[in-house]
């Protein structure tokens, strides 16, 4: 059997899962307004369970209307009887699809937000929460409110064992309530409920008691953050204290996370972290507590996952953005298919996406969040269709204009095949998104895609091949940039040298590699040329605290860091280029006067706009001509992706429905 320890059974408590896989509860957004189940919900988590897991942990739900929630856009609830329906609904298609359920009861405390629930959000003390997420100042929690509070984890959990879940757990990781009892940062109450670790244990504690007297004999698990990351918070020592107290008043298995709003980046990591890196503080807790332990943490191939179980690093596999990429993971792993995973990268567009209210999406997988969409089938048989460009939104449409029937060929200017997903990829510390890009060309190599390299196509081509549909995904051009001098000195864009084009001269301290631009690409070129053994000057127009200012909020913390730490690497703000010439630039800071700066090369990371001029020559065509990613708008690879799958899903429409209506 491939993987046999992966796909082993296991029992928590009672309860036998049918292997060591789970979903990790991660927010949707998928839910109607007022909190309740939604259609679209079931056909998401319903699209997980039949991937193979054997458990779905539905994401964080929340136990308290009144003050409980932390989300501006909708979260589940299970808190009134009205609730219990849709959830009882939920249950039942998670288990039909041949998954257990089980359902993470959540009470956000000084993470929910006033705008969102009216009034003040409570805490074990009023000690304020900067983020860059939330900023709140909470109210101290009256003695007398703990009991209201423990009843509503308890009456929540008997709601949950009346819908039918198999299993409730308890979120106490995230900087959520429970947690911010333990935490010594936060709660610094001196009564019966805080002052030292024994009170800091009480609530949690009392949580736990109530819940296991409501659900009975089923599994009751607990996520813990077994260490804040923060200064003065709470350590994977303090972590082996509180799992085994946790596990004597009731529960069954811990599940290993870490951090809060205070640190994100260790609950959802960027593409630099290493794979499994939470797996020592698993085994930590295990040996700890001798109950099971759940890990989640990057952890991203099946040989990693199978590893861990082997090793006794961890008894069960927590999949959480692995799954939002390709919910088949465990049938593919079990099925000796491990190549055919479409990986997930850690490029934490899914976070971009809720965090801006939005329904989960996955750059990489158009269809998470979509699971209501038809499915593609062969409307396009006995068609041709082009695309044009190779980057992985071009790749996309042209696999999926082939599931869809076409005959397809797919044209790329350059040599080689991926466009964004190599130069996105070169920099340090995102070589996952490799990961990707050969995903997609063992997914091109399998298909009937016609595949033309090193091929400028022209309108008149096009028109005289005649497609029944043409893409455009050839990407965007260098935003125009007037510059005086002579212009002798090698001057070229950015993203070329990610795409390993070009020959650069050797650089020094006294004659830098200058970049021109602060942006995402032009700081991942400094960093990538530092690598290399250049020496670097970054000149951005805006301030230094705008640098990257478009990357995703978390690697972008983490850029920023070995930036401003790289001695390879000088930094020039509020400064303009205004010319170059033979062996030197001018730069302009400010009002001063320009000045000159001797450079070895210039690079321009100034900007990127949509190359229009073949759309434009295509004006004409009596065919569809559909633009996408940086054709369309300069974007990121999600938006590019999403592009080519909205693109051939109204493309399906127009082949299959004519005439909306004949009345």
């Amino acid at each position: 059997m491939n993987y046999p320890n992966l796909f082993s059974s296991f029992s928590i408590r009672n309860l036998q899962l049918k292997n060591r896989l789970m979903m990790a509860p991660m927010e949707s957004h998928l839910g109607n307004a007022d909190g309740s189940v939604s259609p679209e919900l079931i056909a998401y988590y319903r699209e997980r369970a039949l991937g193979g897991v054997g458990m779905v942990v539905v994401e964080f739900t929340c136990v308290d209307g009144h003050d409980g929630f932390s989300s501006l856009a909708p979260q589940l609830r299970l808190d009134t009887p009205f609730f219990r329906t849709g959830h009882g609904k939920l249950a039942a298609a998670i288990q039909s699809a041949g998954a257990r359920a089980c359902v993470q009861l959540s009470h956000a405390g000084r993470q929910s937000r006033e705008s969102v629930i009216g009034r003040q959000p409570v805490a074990p003390s009023a000690v304020p929460l900067k983020s860059p997420y939330l900023n709140a100042t909470p109210r101290a929690l009256e003695a007398h409110e703990m009991e209201r509070l423990i009843q509503r984890y308890a009456a929540a959990a008997a709601m949950a064992v009346q819908a039918g879940y198999d299993a409730v757990m308890l979120h106490g990781a995230h900087g959520y309530l429970l947690q911010q009892f333990l935490s010594p940062l936060v709660n610094q109450r001196n009564d019966e409920w805080g002052g030292d670790f024994e009170r800091r244990l009480r609530f949690p504690l009392e949580v736990i008691r109530a819940v296991r007297a409501a659900i009975g004999d089923r599994p009751l698990l607990y996520r813990l953050s077994v260490s804040d990351f923060i200064e003065g918070g709470l350590t994977i020592e303090d972590g082996e204290r509180i799992a085994p107290r946790l596990c004597e008043a009731g529960v069954d298995a811990i599940d290993i996370s870490c951090g809060s709003l205070d640190r994100v980046d260790v609950i959802v990591e960027p593409m630099s972290v290493p794979e499994g890196w939470r797996l020592p503080m698993a085994r930590r807790i295990r040996e700890a507590t001798g109950k099971p332990v759940i890990c989640a943490g990057v952890i991203r191939r099946p040989e990693a996952a199978e590893a861990a179980i082997a090793q006794g690093d961890t008894d069960v596999i927590s999949l959480g953005r692995a799954l939002l990429a390709d919910p088949l993971w465990p049938k593919k792993a079990q099925a000796g298919k491990a190549d055919d995973i479409r990986p997930c990268t850690s490029c934490n567009w899914c976070i971009k996406e809720t965090g801006g209210n939005r329904g989960v999406g996955c750059a990489e997988n158009p269809r998470c969040g979509h699971e209501t969409d038809p499915l593609i089938d062969r409307f396009g048989q006995g068609h041709r269709a082009a695309v044009v460009g190779a980057g992985p939104g071009g790749i996309t449409a042209a696999l999926l204009l082939d599931q869809a029937g076409f005959q397809v060929t797919l044209y790329e200017k350059r040599a080689a095949l991926g466009g964004n997903l190599v130069s996105s990829a070169t920099p340090p510390g995102k070589e996952k998104l490799f990961w990707y890009r050969d995903f997609l060309l063992r997914r091109l190599a399998a298909s009937s895609v016609t595949v033309r390299t090193s091929a400028v196509v022209t309108a008149e081509q096009l028109r005289n091949d005649q497609p029944a549909v043409i893409v455009l995904a050839n990407g965007s051009r260098q935003a125009p940039l007037p510059l005086e001098g002579s212009k002798g000195l090698s001057t070229g864009p950015a993203f070329e040298v990610l795409l390993g084009e070009g020959h650069l001269p050797q650089s020094s301290a006294d004659r830098p590699i200058v970049i021109y631009g602060g942006g995402e690409t032009g700081t991942e070129t400094a960093e990538h040329l530092a690598k290399l053994g250049q020496h670097v000057l970054l000149v951005s127009r805006s301030g230094a605290q705008f640098l990257a200012r478009n990357a995703e909020p978390l690697y972008r913390m983490h850029l920023l860091k070995r930036l401003h730490a790289n001695t390879a690497i000088r930094i020039l703000d509020h400064t303009r280029l205004t010319a170059v010439e033979d062996d030197h630039v001018m730069l302009k800071t400010g009002d001063a006067e320009p000045r000159p700066q001797p450079a070895s090369a210039v690079l321009l990371a100034h900007g990127l706009v949509p190359d229009t001029a073949l759309a434009d020559a295509l004006a004409d065509v009596p065919v569809p001509v559909i633009r996408i990613g940086d054709a369309r708008t300069v974007a990121r690879i999600g938006e590019a992706v999403r592009d080519a799958y909205r693109g051939v899903q109204d493309l399906r429409l127009s082949f299959l429905q004519t005439e909306a209506i004949r009345c």
